[in-house]
Protein backbone atom coordinates (compact mmCIF):
# COMPACT_ATOMS: atom_id res chain seq x y z
CA UNK A 1 0.00 0.00 0.00
CA UNK A 2 1.38 3.36 -0.78
CA UNK A 3 1.98 6.10 1.79
CA UNK A 4 0.59 9.55 1.09
CA UNK A 5 2.26 12.63 2.16
CA UNK A 6 -0.96 14.58 3.13
CA UNK A 7 -2.67 13.01 6.00
CA UNK A 8 -6.16 11.31 5.05
CA UNK A 9 -9.45 12.72 6.71
CA UNK A 10 -11.15 10.93 9.11
CA UNK A 11 -13.62 9.57 7.16
CA UNK A 12 -11.76 7.51 5.28
CA UNK A 13 -11.08 5.09 7.71
CA UNK A 14 -14.78 5.57 8.97
CA UNK A 15 -15.82 2.11 8.18
CA UNK A 16 -12.97 0.65 9.70
CA UNK A 17 -12.94 2.63 12.92
CA UNK A 18 -16.21 1.15 13.46
CA UNK A 19 -15.37 -2.53 12.60
CA UNK A 20 -12.68 -2.37 15.27
CA UNK A 21 -14.95 -1.03 17.90
CA UNK A 22 -17.58 -3.57 16.79
CA UNK A 23 -15.09 -6.88 17.12
CA UNK A 24 -13.88 -5.99 19.77
CA UNK A 25 -17.50 -5.72 21.58
CA UNK A 26 -17.72 -9.01 19.31
CA UNK A 27 -14.79 -10.76 20.60
CA UNK A 28 -14.80 -9.09 24.66
CA UNK A 29 -18.74 -10.35 24.76
CA UNK A 30 -18.04 -13.98 23.36
CA UNK A 31 -15.08 -14.62 26.20
CA UNK A 32 -17.44 -13.10 28.72
CA UNK A 33 -20.12 -15.35 27.35
CA UNK A 34 -17.69 -18.91 27.54
CA UNK A 35 -15.87 -17.35 30.81
CA UNK A 36 -19.28 -17.11 32.38
CA UNK A 37 -20.48 -20.72 31.64
CA UNK A 38 -17.47 -22.41 32.16
CA UNK A 39 -16.77 -20.83 35.70
CA UNK A 40 -20.04 -19.76 36.99
CA UNK A 41 -22.64 -22.40 34.76
CA UNK A 42 -24.73 -19.61 34.05
CA UNK A 43 -25.00 -17.60 30.42
CA UNK A 44 -25.00 -14.06 29.91
CA UNK A 45 -28.22 -13.24 28.85
CA UNK A 46 -27.98 -10.81 26.17
CA UNK A 47 -24.63 -12.39 24.70
CA UNK A 48 -26.28 -14.00 22.11
CA UNK A 49 -28.11 -11.29 20.83
CA UNK A 50 -25.30 -8.64 21.35
CA UNK A 51 -23.04 -10.58 19.07
CA UNK A 52 -25.27 -11.28 16.36
CA UNK A 53 -26.19 -7.65 16.17
CA UNK A 54 -22.48 -6.50 16.69
CA UNK A 55 -21.94 -8.89 13.25
CA UNK A 56 -24.96 -7.76 11.40
CA UNK A 57 -23.21 -4.38 11.53
CA UNK A 58 -19.37 -5.16 10.68
CA UNK A 59 -21.05 -7.21 7.98
CA UNK A 60 -22.96 -4.49 6.83
CA UNK A 61 -19.98 -1.68 7.11
CA UNK A 62 -17.93 -3.96 5.40
CA UNK A 63 -19.94 -3.66 2.48
CA UNK A 64 -18.77 0.27 1.99
CA UNK A 65 -15.43 -0.85 2.76
CA UNK A 66 -14.75 -3.46 -0.08
CA UNK A 67 -16.31 -0.97 -2.11
CA UNK A 68 -14.21 1.32 -1.79
CA UNK A 69 -10.83 -0.72 -1.67
CA UNK A 70 -12.27 -3.19 -4.58
CA UNK A 71 -12.42 -6.02 -2.12
CA UNK A 72 -15.84 -7.86 -3.14
CA UNK A 73 -16.10 -10.61 -5.19
CA UNK A 74 -16.09 -9.96 -9.02
CA UNK A 75 -16.15 -11.99 -12.03
CA UNK A 76 -13.50 -10.03 -14.39
CA UNK A 77 -12.42 -12.92 -17.27
CA UNK A 78 -14.33 -10.78 -19.94
CA UNK A 79 -13.60 -7.38 -18.76
CA UNK A 80 -9.47 -7.71 -18.53
CA UNK A 81 -10.07 -8.32 -22.03
CA UNK A 82 -11.44 -5.12 -23.10
CA UNK A 83 -8.95 -2.22 -23.82
CA UNK A 84 -8.23 0.14 -20.98
CA UNK A 85 -10.75 2.82 -20.76
CA UNK A 86 -13.51 -0.06 -22.12
CA UNK A 87 -12.43 -1.77 -18.48
CA UNK A 88 -13.05 1.91 -16.82
CA UNK A 89 -16.28 2.62 -18.22
CA UNK A 90 -17.66 -0.92 -17.19
CA UNK A 91 -16.00 -0.24 -14.01
CA UNK A 92 -18.44 3.04 -14.32
CA UNK A 93 -21.37 1.33 -15.11
CA UNK A 94 -20.53 -1.54 -12.15
CA UNK A 95 -20.87 1.21 -9.49
CA UNK A 96 -23.70 3.16 -11.20
CA UNK A 97 -25.94 -0.11 -10.79
CA UNK A 98 -24.62 -0.40 -7.08
CA UNK A 99 -25.74 3.21 -6.92
CA UNK A 100 -29.18 2.62 -8.40
CA UNK A 101 -29.54 -0.71 -5.65
CA UNK A 102 -28.59 1.03 -2.89
CA UNK A 103 -30.54 3.96 -3.18
CA UNK A 104 -33.31 1.47 -3.14
CA UNK A 105 -32.04 -0.91 -0.31
CA UNK A 106 -31.50 2.90 1.51
CA UNK A 107 -35.30 4.04 0.56
CA UNK A 108 -36.80 0.63 1.42
CA UNK A 109 -34.91 0.14 4.50
CA UNK A 110 -36.10 3.69 5.92
CA UNK A 111 -39.96 2.17 5.14
CA UNK A 112 -38.79 -0.96 7.17
CA UNK A 113 -37.62 0.99 10.08
CA UNK A 114 -41.10 2.80 10.80
CA UNK A 115 -42.52 -0.59 10.24
CA UNK A 116 -40.56 -1.57 13.28
CA UNK A 117 -40.32 1.31 15.33
CA UNK A 118 -42.50 0.04 18.03
CA UNK A 119 -40.45 -3.16 18.73
CA UNK A 120 -37.76 -4.13 21.01
CA UNK A 121 -35.16 -6.37 21.12
CA UNK A 122 -36.21 -9.45 22.78
CA UNK A 123 -32.70 -9.57 25.62
CA UNK A 124 -31.43 -6.51 25.51
CA UNK A 125 -35.06 -4.27 25.34
CA UNK A 126 -33.70 -1.87 23.11
CA UNK A 127 -35.40 -0.65 20.12
CA UNK A 128 -34.95 -2.34 17.16
CA UNK A 129 -34.72 0.50 14.41
CA UNK A 130 -31.68 1.63 16.69
CA UNK A 131 -29.96 -1.82 15.63
CA UNK A 132 -31.59 -1.77 12.25
CA UNK A 133 -29.80 1.67 11.14
CA UNK A 134 -26.98 0.16 9.54
CA UNK A 135 -29.12 -0.43 6.84
CA UNK A 136 -30.21 2.97 5.78
CA UNK A 137 -26.45 3.98 6.88
CA UNK A 138 -24.72 1.27 5.28
CA UNK A 139 -26.47 2.06 2.22
CA UNK A 140 -25.78 5.63 1.98
CA UNK A 141 -21.95 4.52 2.71
CA UNK A 142 -22.04 2.53 -0.41
CA UNK A 143 -23.42 5.24 -2.57
CA UNK A 144 -20.50 7.55 -1.36
CA UNK A 145 -17.87 4.59 -1.93
CA UNK A 146 -18.77 4.70 -5.24
CA UNK A 147 -19.51 7.53 -6.18
CA UNK A 148 -15.48 7.83 -4.97
CA UNK A 149 -14.78 5.09 -7.47
CA UNK A 150 -16.49 6.64 -10.58
CA UNK A 151 -14.41 10.34 -9.24
CA UNK A 152 -11.57 8.07 -9.59
CA UNK A 153 -12.11 6.21 -12.78
CA UNK A 154 -13.08 9.33 -14.33
CA UNK A 155 -9.71 10.98 -13.44
CA UNK A 156 -8.00 7.45 -14.50
CA UNK A 157 -9.12 7.48 -17.85
CA UNK A 158 -8.25 11.21 -18.20
CA UNK A 159 -4.78 10.74 -17.41
CA UNK A 160 -4.67 7.83 -19.77
CA UNK A 161 -5.46 10.30 -22.54
CA UNK A 162 -3.29 12.62 -21.71
CA UNK A 163 -0.47 9.72 -21.50
CA UNK A 164 -1.86 8.41 -25.36
CA UNK A 165 -1.47 12.16 -26.21
CA UNK A 166 2.19 12.62 -25.17
CA UNK A 167 2.92 9.20 -26.87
Amino acid sequence: MMQSDKKKPFWSYLEVHMMVVLMVVFMVNIFCQIFFRVLFKTPVFFAEELSRYAFLWMVFLGLSYATLHDKHIRVTLLVEKFPFTLQRITEILIHLLAIACFCWIGVTSISWLKFISGSVTNAMRIPRWILGLILPLSAVLVVIRSIQKIVACCRTIAAHRKEDEFE
